[in-house]
């Protein structure tokens, strides 16, 4: 079996791969936490689950592993701010939420305001990866406030969708044809 390869062109090469900025919150035993996350993703549409990373060596860990519920936020674009708010490591929960608007579910969970959705989640499966958890959450509850575009991550810097692109259509010849025989 081959060496992997080293850790720090592993991650210089990641940042080549645009990520979606979101926000997990959710309240442990003690306090509510939030976190910046770049490794969001749907999993399966039945049923719904979503998944993320979190590093075991982070404080939102131990919330993670006695929550009994999460909220996912997907970033506005003119909430970068908060992506920086939730990356920084030395804030307590409190200092965490301070400066930022939120409000509370009915189990303590912050809720950020002014983002372009919600997936409040449901602990459904963690997987070990690593020095990392990878955590998949049912969904069962989703909020779309009005579309105010969305933060992505892309060779260290926050940025925003941006444009849309043109699709390229493929030839006759290219396409698959459902009907082959």
């Amino acid at each position: 079996m081959p060496e992997p390869v080293e850790g720090t062109a592993f991650r210089t090469a990641m940042r080549r791969v645009p990520s979606p900025v979101v926000v997990a919150t959710a309240q442990g035993d003690e306090d509510a936490r939030g976190i910046t996350i770049g490794s969001f993703t749907s999993v399966a549409l039945d049923p719904p689950l979503v998944s993320f990373n979190v590093g075991r060596e982070s404080r939102m860990y131990e919330v993670m592993e006695e929550c009994t519920q999460y909220v996912v936020h997907v970033l506005s674009e003119h909430q970068a701010h908060l992506a920086t708010r939730f990356a920084e490591p030395g804030l307590t929960g409190h200092e965490q939420f301070q400066p930022v608007p939120t409000t509370h579910d009915k189990h303590g969970t912050p809720l950020l305001e002014g983002v372009t959705a919600r997936f409040r989640c449901m602990p459904h499966s963690s997987i070990p990866a690593g020095d990392h958890t990878l955590y998949v959450g049912l969904v069962v509850d989703i909020e779309t406030p009005p579309d105010q575009g969305a933060v992505l991550y892309y060779k260290s810097n926050y940025r925003g969708v941006g444009k849309e692109l043109p699709s390229t259509e493929l030839s006759p010849v290219n396409r698959v044809s459902s009907d082959s025989s």
